[in-house]
């Protein structure tokens, strides 16, 4: 089947990796590797695209293209709706099309439409999840979302997933990386975010806060740090001056390098603090890693407490001490670290959740047709 992808917050080959365009990437990947053919259409920018006019006419034209690169599909599948990027081409590219509609993660929030800067984004977004033949949902708060436009039949919820073998657990880098860090006889504890002001870089200080807390109660404690952006020379500062030599900054780390990182460290902590989904957590646990998180959105529906990992309250006392638990207990943290990878292959496998997403595409399809 061949299917038109349309991404219209950020383009697929963004050089700013975020979550999102991760998780985009794989859907396209693994529904390629499931033997669709995924034609991405011309990226044109869709965020607040009411309140630029004279953007208007060249968003015009860019639906024509995206409509003649979609031309011969049997679906198009647009990645992520929301009051900010709103899909303003799906619905009128396939309509011309005559194939059917469908998006992957949209959500929606009453409350942008009661505000007069955000009703027209609302607006526009609303109108795309209603004239979706079908959502899927890769987040339970979207479910929830769904429930107020749609009957049952038109959404369904499609876990996050991770492509077989796209990351293992390389343990000669990750004793190397403890080597270089002096680290053979510590706890380490390794964490991994976009740098940018917001949550991120919040989250990444709860776990300063925390890993300093625990190194004055006399915890051997490393921290490794992977990630870059703007915030992050404030972000060193505040790590040097909280945890002096027991922090090391590695910067980006490239997706294909992460398991050498992961192997480096005894667990995964970030809070998680408003994290959508969380596909870090997944990528670290694939690697063997517990991963220690809060229960603030996203990081419960991709670690498993008890299991794989802790999930605690969303209170910096609580996460810090789910981390020292695992600190403290070496047994318990190995044993979850050996449910970690096995966890995601049952449960997070991209080519099987993924695929729920193609066989529904196919039958609207056939339907159409």
């Amino acid at each position: 089947m061949k299917i038109a992808l349309c991404t219209p917050f950020k383009p697929l080959d963004n050089a700013s990796v975020s979550g999102d365009v991760t998780i985009a990437r794989d859907l396209r990947d693994t529904l390629s590797g499931l033997g669709h053919e995924v034609v991405s259409v011309p990226f044109f920018p869709a965020k607040e695209i009411w309140k630029h006019p004279f953007s208007w006419p060249g968003a015009y034209r860019a639906m024509g293209r995206m409509t003649e690169a979609a031309r011969g599909c049997g679906a198009w599948l647009t990645y992520g709706t929301y009051y900010k990027a709103p899909d303003v081409f799906g619905p009128a590219c396939a309509a011309r099309l005559g194939i059917p509609y469908a998006l992957f993660q949209a959500s929606y929030a009453e409350n942008r439409g009661r505000k007069a800067a955000t009703w027209p984004g609302f607006r526009l977004n609303r109108r795309a999840m209603l004239r979706a033949d079908h959502i899927f949902c890769n987040r339970f708060n979207d479910l929830k979302g769904c429930a107020k436009l749609l009957p049952p039949d038109r959404y369904t919820h499609v876990r996050p997933g991770l492509p077989e073998g796209l990351l293992a657990r390389d343990g000669a880098a990750g004793a190397a990386l403890r080597r270089e860090w002096g680290a053979e006889n510590a706890r380490v504890v390794v964490t991994a975010a976009m740098m940018r002001a917001g949550v991120k870089a919040e989250g990444v200080r709860w776990v300063f806060k925390t890993c300093a807390d625990l190194v004055r109660q006399g915890r051997n404690i490393v921290l490794a740090v992977a990630g870059d952006g703007p915030r992050r020379p404030k972000l060193e500062s505040e790590a040097q001056a909280l945890l002096g030599e027991r922090v090391r900054f590695v910067g980006l780390v490239d997706r294909e390098r992460l398991g050498g990182f992961f192997a480096a460290g005894d667990l995964f902590a970030f809070p998680g603090l408003k994290e959508s989904v969380g596909m870090v957590y997944l990528e670290a646990q694939q690697c063997g890693l517990p991963v220690v998180a809060t229960d603030d959105e996203g990081a419960p529906h991709v670690v498993a407490h008890g299991r794989t990992g802790i999930i605690t309250p969303a209170a910096l006392e609580h996460f810090t001490r789910g981390v020292d638990e695992l600190i403290r207990d070496p047994e318990r943290c190995a044993a979850l670290a050996d449910n970690a990878p096995r966890y995601v292959s049952e449960e997070h496998n991209a080519r099987r959740n993924y695929g729920h997403v193609a066989e529904v595409l196919r039958r609207l399809a056939e339907a159409r047709a």
